[in-house]
């Protein structure tokens, strides 16, 4: 009985202490359609990246769209992203883990802590979309400046047997 009753405390207890953080939504940053060419012959030594520089943040559509200032942003916050096969018959099977980086304009290259969005260990599971896992990172800095760089880290099992025409597209959130 009294196994049953500290049991049931316990349960309580940490069902009272999970709350969320208590931030609200303010909109979302939609960046889809982002096309790009993973090619053949690439080495699985080293770890391949696409990288763009100068993509338009869209701060200014985003603030005015939602009637809002930065100032009252506490966050920007990555929701989820997915990179798809657009040749319809090959898949990712080579990959083994992606990394999506973003960071200020003109910074080269984007570094680990930059990360917004990652999968890991594969193991060949991936076929032609690759949903991505958001990170804990907060992307204010980088996505309320006009531009800002990306960088798609790919992590290779075995050489790329061939070319896959791919596109990345990816949500953020603005809280408060």
């Amino acid at each position: 009985m009294r196994k049953l009753l500290t049991i049931c405390t316990v349960i309580v207890l940490f069902l009272l202490s999970c709350r969320g953080d208590g931030r609200e939504r303010i909109f979302d940053m939609l960046y889809p359609n982002i096309n790009f060419e993973l090619p053949a012959g690439l080495s699985s030594a080293i770890p391949w990246a696409y990288e763009v520089q100068s993509i338009s943040s869209n701060i200014s559509f985003y603030l005015n769209e939602n009637n809002v200032d930065t100032a009252l942003i506490a966050g920007i916050n990555p929701v989820s992203a997915r990179i798809t096969s657009l040749d319809g018959a090959f898949d990712y099977e080579f990959i083994e883990e992606v990394s999506i980086r973003i960071c200020n304009d003109g910074r080269t290259p984007c570094t680990p802590a930059d990360e917004v969005f990652y999968i890991d260990d594969l193991r060949g599971k991936a076929r032609q979309t690759i949903n991505l896992l958001p990170s804990l990172r907060n992307a204010k800095k980088s996505l309320t400046r006009k531009h800002f760089r990306m960088d798609i880290v790919f992590f290779l099992r075995y050489s790329s047997p061939y070319s896959v025409s791919s596109r990345l597209d990816m949500t953020f959130e603005a809280v408060k």
